[in-house]
């Protein structure tokens, strides 16, 4: 029924699931895709993957990929509503990770599985993957459970509105340190300060070219945040500052090229200076474990992407089929699919529940109203993409299309 779905979102948002501590909410979902019919196993990072089908060489294999973690929890008073509650109220759903993006997961295992025997001995295999780690670092854990034949394609199920998503910018953190000298503040021509260093690269990226694509965007390149040394600095020409650059770049953009662009930046900047300062730019590294004790170690690159042929027709005619808006568009922040697209290669679309804004904000919700769409339109994407020759057959209790 429609309604399951509903009702498994809600359960899913009264199970916390921060990012690392995921466990109860990957049982409530193994053991709910279990008796769908999917066949279910938790991989080593700790995803649950339920699997549709007999995958034989040749054959369809698709990747459907919701995470199940969220960001931390928010402070008492930040939230006028229990973000635990999982309240229903005018037509909306609130909780914490309802958007973003437990909603779509409900719908997604109610959807596919109501597919799951009757495409049990299909040739090709779809994989239902509820992910963890994704708020720590895109891709991280999903690598996991990628492991084994390549998908074919890949259908992540972040917010969307209902939307067919082709693609989105990249994301990278870049740590950032200009080392100057130290003088005394009484005579500052001495010394080289830092924090000036770092003011006029900040006006030579801001003066850099914003390349853009036409459905993505400009590149961005964003200071985040600056500490300098000594600090606190006492009648002292600060000698080293330390910053960390957030950019959100294009699918054509490299590491080392964003590396190139500030290293530039500030050749521009400092080029009349009497002494200029030593610069060094590196990809922030970063490191945690799952709630299985599986290490994550990844650099802070995540590439952008853009899926446009086959896939993408394939993804309109299911929607299409099923009701819904099949005008493709494209997501303003980073996804899994910086894994799968970006960095494997692999063809992927986005599809999901709720609004994109709506991500990671107090008082969270969706519309009640695009779970049960949401539910149709998993149905109907995931018969396509397991087989193209089948037309979906969507039964929940409402007119079908065949």
């Amino acid at each position: 029924m429609l309604d399951d779905a509903v009702a498994l979102a809600q359960r899913l948002v009264r199970t916390p699931s921060p990012s690392g501590r995921e466990k109860a909410v990957v049982e409530l979902l193994a053991e709910d895709m279990r008796e769908r019919g999917f066949v279910v196993r938790v991989d080593a990072a700790g995803n649950a993957i339920g699997t549709i089908g007999r995958g034989l060489p040749g054959h369809p294999r698709v990747v459907v990929d919701g995470h199940v973690d969220t960001i931390p929890p928010p402070s008492d008073g930040v939230w006028s509503r229990d973000p635990f509650g999982a309240e229903i109220v005018a037509g909306k759903l609130y909780g914490l990770g309802v958007c973003d993006q437990k909603a779509s997961l409900a719908a997604a295992v109610v959807g596919l599985g109501s597919m799951a025997r009757r495409f049990a001995d299909a040739p090709g295999r779809l994989s239902l993957v509820a992910s963890v780690g994704e708020e720590f670092m895109e891709g991280a854990a999903l690598a996991h459970a990628l492991e084994g034949p390549r998908p074919t394609c890949v259908l992540i199920t972040e917010p969307s509105g209902l939307k067919l998503m082709v693609g989105h910018r990249g994301r990278a953190k870049l740590q950032v340190e200009i080392t100057g000298r130290t003088a005394h503040a009484a005579r500052p021509a001495d010394g080289i300060n830092a924090i000036e260093a770092l003011a006029d690269l900040l006006a030579a990226v801001r003066r850099a070219p914003r390349p853009s694509h036409p459905r993505l965007g400009p590149r961005e390149v964003t200071c985040i945040d600056a500490v300098s040394s000594p600090l606190p600095s006492v009648s002292t020409v600060p000698g080293r500052v330390e910053a960390r650059f957030d950019l959100r770049f294009l699918p054509e953009d490299t590491e080392s090229g964003l590396h190139t662009l500030i290293t530039e930046a500030a050749a521009e900047a400092w080029r009349d200076w009497p002494r200029a300062p030593a610069l060094s730019v590196r990809t922030v590294a970063a490191g945690t474990e799952t709630y299985t004790g599986q290490e994550l170690r990844v650099r802070e690159f995540a590439p952008g992407w853009w899926t446009e042929g086959a896939l993408v027709d394939t993804a309109r005619a299911a929607l299409a089929s099923a009701g819904l808006d099949d005008t493709p568009g494209t997501y303003s922040f980073c996804t899994n699919g910086s894994l799968t697209a970006g960095t494997l290669g692999i063809p992927t679309i986005g599809f999901g529940v709720g609004e994109q804004h709506m991500a990671h904000r107090a008082d969270e919700y969706v519309h009640v109203s695009e779970i049960v769409d949401g539910t149709r339109g998993y149905a109907a994407l995931g018969a396509a993409l397991l087989d193209g020759t089948r037309k979906p057959r969507i039964n929940f209790g409402t007119a079908e299309s065949s």
